[in-house]
């Protein structure tokens, strides 16, 4: 569930297009607590691809990042 949760997070923080276009305080959050694990993990992939890799790598993804993206998904539970 974990899991799930989080990788579908890591879709909102690191997607292109109109999610890359908000820059909202949970979105910021998102990528800072996520930056390093794209940077360790998805070095080698264009940017574009980098929340797929962080989806494919999810069990090396550190715990803060993974604390930050199912703090935020259940502040947008509780807001809907």
């Amino acid at each position: 569930m974990i899991r799930t949760a989080v990788a579908i997070g890591l879709v909102t923080c690191f997607a292109t297009g109109a999610a890359m276009a908000q820059s909202g305080p949970e979105v910021q959050e998102m990528r800072a607590a996520c930056r390093e694990d794209a940077k360790r993990l998805c070095s080698n992939v264009p940017p574009i691809e980098v929340q797929l890799c962080l989806q494919e790598n999810i069990d090396q993804v550190s715990e803060r990042c993974k604390a930050t993206v199912a703090s935020v998904q259940r502040q947008d539970e509780n807001h809907d």
